[in-house]
């Protein structure tokens, strides 16, 4: 990760611009998520890439107690199918619903470290539902939101959430789970 804070956050906001197909108007919303993903990992020391998850000697993980677990929620199968094998490869034991509903059941029967839920769901609830239901009744539970429709800044999620825009690369989404 390059010392320079604003040359990183400078960087970043641009690769988000791209990513986003270069929107007019969108500079401030790349710089808010950028500014945001630098504090992420300033305060969890992870590498700008997220490899040394990938890294990982399995003997490593085999001998840690239990490794952490992510609960997936993504109504489009391939992009829950991929989303999932990225976690898995990486250690992580995952769970994957493919709406709110899902997802509430999966929580009451399993332990969930982070929960990683588009915005836009059928169901009884979109995903912005479930992570106030998740935020009251599962208070330690971290949780990442993303959407490829919707754009949240960080003065629109609460304490304890991070938004990511879709599609969310793989060393992305690892680096923010780390």
């Amino acid at each position: 990760m390059p010392s320079n804070r604003n040359e990183w956050i400078a960087a970043r906001a641009y690769s988000l611009w791209e990513q986003a197909g270069k929107p007019f108007g969108q500079d401030e919303v790349h710089w808010q998520q950028a500014v945001l993903e630098r504090d992420l990992l300033e305060r969890t020391h992870a590498s700008a890439d997220g490899l040394e998850i990938l890294e990982r000697p399995k003997a490593a993980q085999a001998t840690a107690a239990e490794p952490r677990s992510v609960l997936v929620v993504e109504d489009v199968a391939l992009l829950r199918y991929d989303i999932v094998d990225i976690l898995d490869q990486a250690g992580y034991k995952t769970f994957e619903a493919a709406n709110a509903d899902e997802a509430l059941l999966l929580l009451k029967t399993n332990s969930v470290d982070t929960l990683y839920t588009d915005i836009d769901m059928p169901g009884s609830m979109d995903g912005l539902g479930l992570v106030a239901k998740v935020r009251s009744q599962w208070p330690s539970t971290r949780v990442i939101v993303t959407s490829g429709l919707v754009r949240l800044s960080h003065k629109d999620v609460e304490a304890g959430v991070t938004f990511v825009s879709k599609p969310t690369a793989g060393p992305e989404l690892l680096k923010l789970i780390a």
